[in-house]
């Protein structure tokens, strides 16, 4: 936030008043929640008010045409990405942290219980 509202305060006067719209490609949750609540604090007014959440490039469009504003290829795979985890534009990440490509283990805790008789099982409970 320091970073954007330095570059806010740098722009001459007449490009204050010009910017109507500050476009935030991509935002996640936190911060979304951030700006929300420490933007008004830390950001100017101005800006703090001209600032638009963009979740997608689809919608970036409906605003700007296509071939006005260069966007860099690694924005354009990001989104593409993102299409295919339809729940972050909620800020919902299902899962972060992959856990999903991890196979699974084939044994639960007891790998030899199995091959326990009743009675062994009966048994080694007794003694815990």
């Amino acid at each position: 936030m320091s970073i954007l509202r330095t570059i806010y305060e740098e722009l001459p006067p007449e490009y204050k008043e010009r910017l109507q719209v500050f476009y935030f490609l991509h935002p996640g949750l936190r911060s979304r929640l951030a700006i929300a609540t420490l933007g008004r604090l830390f950001l100017s007014g101005g800006l703090y008010w001209k600032i638009k959440y963009i979740s997608r490039l689809e919608y970036l469009w409906g605003d700007i045409k296509k071939r006005e504003v260069e966007i860099p290829d690694f924005v354009i795979e990001h989104d593409k990405v993102l299409e295919h985890r339809p729940l972050t534009d909620y800020g919902i990440e299902p899962d972060p942290l992959h856990l999903a490509d991890v196979p699974a283990v084939g044994y639960s805790l007891g790998r030899y219980e199995d091959k326990w008789t009743p009675e062994d099982r009966w048994y080694s409970r007794n003694y815990m």
